[in-house]
């Protein structure tokens, strides 16, 4: 199931998304959670992180879309923003927040329809490795998709993650060879990185999210290169 939230402040505006939002679903076979909300305000008390895509207006009262999208990527790189607007000349601004898409309205359905096989896909291919972790609170399952970093600390292996921070053991060299395949580098010999919640790099450190890990000089040079690359091919 993809779960996704329409916000946009004009009543008609989302019941055409809605719309083509369920003719999507009937023609392509695909379970979709849809939420909409008329206020950015309303929907960024609503977890946001907890979507798959966003359809976000980007005029509307208050806090515009714009804001709401680099809010949203503080904590959420991996969620999908698709703009729907009627002004063309934000697309350049969008590219800093990571946005797929622009579409103009009037909103057409093939155009939409286009956009969301498009965030299918790339969803897809972002897809995390399962992670079981042991904690002394109990077993939990999580996908690695949503680990913003790995720290290892006095022999505990901490997870830092959307959904919390979670506490456990192991090494991170196992871990490392668990995640083969995923965009994950150490920064330094205590920290494994998930590169998708990279917002960049500041001096000697690396900011993820909203904490700043210190790179060493003996692995500054292969985490920038595994970065670079991994920016590169976005």
């Amino acid at each position: 199931m993809l779960r996704i939230a329409v916000v946009d402040d004009e009543r008609e505006q989302r019941t055409l998304l809605e719309d083509c939002l369920h003719r999507y679903e009937r023609e392509n076979s695909v379970e979709l959670s849809i939420a909409p909300f008329g206020d950015t305000q309303e929907f960024l008390r609503q977890d946001p992180g907890g979507f798959d895509i966003v359809l976000l207006d980007i005029q509307m009262p208050g806090l515009d879309g714009m804001a709401v999208a680099r809010q949203l990527r503080e904590h959420n790189r991996r969620l999908v923003l698709i703009f729907i607007t009627n002004m063309a000349q934000f697309a350049i601004e969008g590219y800093a927040v990571d946005a797929m898409d622009f579409i103009l309205k009037p909103v057409s359905y093939y155009r939409l329809a286009a956009s969301l096989t498009k965030a299918r896909g790339r969803l897809q291919t972002e897809q995390g490795t399962p992670l079981v972790l042991h904690t002394k609170d109990g077993t939990y399952r999580l996908d690695s998709a949503r680990v913003h970093y790995i720290e290892m600390f006095n022999h505990h292996t901490i997870f830092h993650t959307e959904d919390g921070v979670f506490d456990t053991t192991g090494s991170l060299k196992k871990l490392e060879e668990q995640l083969v395949g995923q965009p994950f580098a150490r920064c330094n010999n205590g920290y494994l990185v998930n590169l998708r919640y990279v917002r960049g790099v500041e001096g000697s450190d690396v900011v993820v999210g909203g904490d700043r890990l210190l790179i060493s000089r003996t692995r500054r040079k292969a985490f920038l290169q595994q970065m670079s690359e991994f920016f590169g091919g976005q």
